[in-house]
């Protein structure tokens, strides 16, 4: 392959090392680590249209192989999602106030949204998947298919959720939600990090064919998740977070496969998974980050 064809989406140097020839859910790809910017991105992508019709016709299905079944019944998916929505919260409350207006772009079933109830004083979402977006409208929570649909509506606050590694362009898309954020409004991003023990240090040899994936076009570390939000023209703050316990790190490490999350809860003292959780952030080598977003006014 003539390397003056695999360009950082980001930075567009053509300088780059090859970090797996395994991609999940694609031979053609492998994954590449930019030598200027250090992002870790994936070539070659789909093109707009595969995109469009992957994400209209296969995606639910793509998921429900890799995470098990939950992904098709929008009814499965919003009771599998609790615990994740409430996850979620924790987090995020401390950003928040009860006059904000709140848009989650991928807002899937809604279970987030509804976790949101009272802690902010309205909340809109965007979700492309018509099963799942009826299902949240009949459960109450306003939900449009494109960003399109607001109008010239503005929001304090924009969740995104496991998205941004899904974009062509990072960059020009946070660009473009400016125009959607009120004065001193907050974008709220989590995406998995590229640091991950299981791949950094573990390097556990099911772990790499897994965690690269054909979805996934950019995989940040805290640095180049604070660089692409900073081209954007944003200020940023960034957190580690742990999203996966114990058990599921030990399930990979004998099985090689995922679903342990709970495994071994019956020995794993509360105070064990605490502390290693923080190790693992304390490190940056969690496996989620999350930022909270500022537009400079």
């Amino acid at each position: 392959m003539n390397k003056n064809f695999i360009t950082c989406r980001v930075c567009s140097s053509n300088e780059y090392d090859l970090v797996s020839a395994d991609v999940s859910g694609d031979q053609n790809a492998s994954v590449y680590k930019c030598r200027d910017c250090d992002l870790v991105y994936l070539y070659p992508i789909m093109t707009e249209a595969e995109e469009k019709a992957f994400y209209e016709q296969e995606f639910e299905k793509y998921m429900e192989g890799r995470s098990g079944p939950g992904w098709e019944s929008p009814q499965a998916h919003f009771a599998s999602y609790q615990s994740e929505g409430e996850r979620r919260l924790s987090l995020v409350s401390p950003f928040l106030s009860k006059d904000d207006s709140l848009l989650e772009i991928g807002s899937s079933t809604g279970y987030f949204l509804d976790d949101l109830s009272g802690y902010v004083k309205k909340v809109i979402g965007i979700e492309p998947s018509k099963a799942y977006r009826e299902y949240a409208l009949s459960r109450g929570i306003q939900t449009l298919e494109a960003l399109s649909d607001l109008g010239d509506m503005k929001f304090d606050v924009i969740a995104i959720y496991y998205v941004l590694e899904h974009l062509r362009d990072p960059v020009e898309y946070l660009m473009n939600l400016k125009s959607f954020l009120n004065s001193g409004g907050r974008i709220l991003i989590e995406v998995p990090n590229v640091q991950d023990i299981l791949i950094s240090k573990y390097d556990i040899p099911n772990f790499g064919p897994f965690y690269w994936q054909k979805v996934h076009y950019h995989i940040f570390s805290k640095d180049t998740l604070s660089d692409v939000v900073c081209r954007a023209g944003f200020g940023v703050e960034i957190f580690p977070e742990q999203r996966y316990d114990l058990s599921n790190h030990m399930v990979w490490m004998i099985e090689g496969r995922p679903g342990g999350m709970g495994r071994y809860s019956d020995i794993f003292s509360k105070e064990l998974e605490v502390s290693y959780s923080e190790a693992l952030k304390r490190h940056w080598v969690c496996d989620t980050i999350f930022a909270v977003v500022t537009k400079k006014d």
